[in-house]
């Protein structure tokens, strides 16, 4: 089910991932970019008590899935799309009580396919992990 996003460009909740770990999604910003943004809480953390790998991979997907959204579907922040591949390097930590913020930036693409860089760091500015990722826009199933 498709919804709009609201006025301010704030999405919560708008999926079962999302409502999972708590994240936020900014796509209201004038540069077209995707933002997920994250206060990192005990549960967020690994055994070594840093930002577990995997929400870092979730927050970074989101940001540039969004990304792609937008510029695919032009302006149209809930294009479907599905990500294709999403590489991801891992070059810092984050402890708990910090924010995290992973942006998506477009780099190349066509009509249906874009090619987004993400960047998340910490709440200082520090790049935490790095993503190279293909999104692809589909037609959900029963539309044409």
């Amino acid at each position: 089910m498709s919804f709009p996003p609201p006025e301010d460009g704030i999405i919560r909740g708008g999926s079962g991932a999302q409502l999972s770990v708590d994240y936020v999604v900014d796509v209201g910003q004038p540069d077209g970019k995707g933002r997920a943004l994250l206060d990192v809480r005990d549960q967020h953390t690994n055994r070594n008590g840093h930002l577990h790998g995997g929400i870092i991979a979730m927050l970074l997907d989101a940001a540039c899935g969004f990304t792609a959204s937008m510029r695919l579907g032009e302006g149209d922040a809930l294009t479907p799309l599905v990500t294709v591949q999403l590489n991801i390097s891992f070059v810092g930590e984050v402890e708990k009580g910090q924010r995290v913020i992973a942006v998506g930036h477009y780099t190349g693409g066509g009509r249906k396919i874009a090619h987004i860089h993400g960047e998340l760091a910490d709440g200082t500015g520090r790049v935490v992990a790095t993503a190279m990722g293909v999104f692809r826009k589909i037609t959900p199933r029963g539309t044409t």
